[in-house]
């Protein structure tokens, strides 16, 4: 299958300056010297570890308990959660200068990281069995983060909602980020979520996302919707999507022309500019949907997606391309 651009992207190919293999840079924390005996409950527990303060994995989580852990955690004490399964939403709002530490822990509900939190850092394995939201925050270090869908342990019983980057959002990375069965039935627990992953916010769209490693499967709606600047993605592959979803109680996306996101796609760019896709590879079960939605951009910041594959019914899948797109395919694989 060949595309309208291909030509256009030869001829400009030379101009793409490539991103370097180091994307991105941890926020410093200054050392924790704060004395935290008055937050302990439980002095079996080391400095940090989250039972030392009362809230415990495969338990009921008191809300008032999990504030003054991520109170603590603004004072330079990364905090720890161990291994289980932690019922709970996690909210950081206007949270400043701080680390959690997941050792394969599993949020039930969602996380939240909103209006004005700075310099986050997320290290170790978190898995979310619901929706992962930031909105207006920045320097934010994500490590392994893994948004799956399981109805028995789920805070609501329901499919996962994805990963929503919104409005305001600068310079956030992730080293790998995988979303795993995410739901789009004809239910008002999905109306905002058109995307797996979507990253948009009109007027304010998000800036300097970085991905190292990228994977998303069984998205019942679209896989990817992108939006913004200076975004870089080492490797994405996308899985099987756009099956099983329904677009009736489907809220729209920001910048994307209203009813176009009912037309389900593995990646769509749109007023996308000076970003980068190093490797994209799109497999799907299904030729009905889109493997490629091409929208409009800045022509002068071009968007490259520098290698290119497509697997099986994708190959054979419709490409939409604006005739004011400014993005670019250097080569395909």
């Amino acid at each position: 299958m060949k595309y309208t651009l291909l030509i256009i992207c030869l001829l400009v190919s030379l101009s793409c300056v490539e991103q370097p293999e180091q994307i991105e840079k941890r926020p410093m924390i200054s050392p924790a010297h704060f004395d935290d005996n008055a937050f302990a409950i439980n002095s079996d527990y080391k400095k940090g570890d989250v039972r030392r303060y009362g809230i415990m994995p495969d338990a009921p989580i008191d809300q008032i308990k999990l504030k003054r852990v991520i109170a603590l955690a603004q004072k330079g004490v990364p905090i720890r959660f161990p291994k289980g399964y932690y019922e709970t939403n996690l909210i950081l709002n206007k949270v400043l200068n701080a680390t959690f530490v997941f050792r394969d822990a599993i949020v039930t509900g969602a996380v939240n990281i909103i209006d004005g939190s700075d310099n986050i850092v997320f290290e170790g394995q978190l898995t979310v069995l619901d929706k992962v939201f930031v909105r207006k925050s920045q320097n934010i270090v994500i490590e392994n983060l893994s948004i799956q869908s399981d109805t028995l342990k789920s805070y609501h019983h329901k499919f996962n909602r994805g990963l929503s980057i919104y409005a305001g959002t600068r310079n956030i990375s992730f080293k790998k980020l995988s979303i795993l069965n995410t739901g789009g039935l004809n239910d008002q627990f999905y109306t905002y979520t058109a995307a797996a992953l979507q990253v948009h916010g009109w007027n304010n769209n998000p800036q300097n996302l970085k991905i190292s490693n990228l994977y998303i499967e069984n998205a019942q709606r679209t896989a990817v919707y992108l939006t913004g600047s200076g975004h870089y993605i080492r490797k994405a592959i996308i899985k099987n999507f756009g099956q099983g979803g329904s677009s009736q109680t489907m809220f729209g996306l920001e910048d994307a022309k209203p009813g176009s996101e009912r037309e389900f796609a593995g990646f769509w760019i749109n007023k996308c500019n000076d970003c980068i896709i190093d490797s994209l590879e799109i497999n799907n079960y299904s030729k009905n949907t889109y493997s490629l939605k091409f929208g409009i951009g800045t022509y002068s910041k071009p968007t490259f997606i520098n290698n290119l594959r497509l697997i099986d019914k994708a190959k054979y899948a419709p490409v939409e391309d604006d005739l004011l797109t400014n993005i670019l395919v250097k080569s395909e694989y």
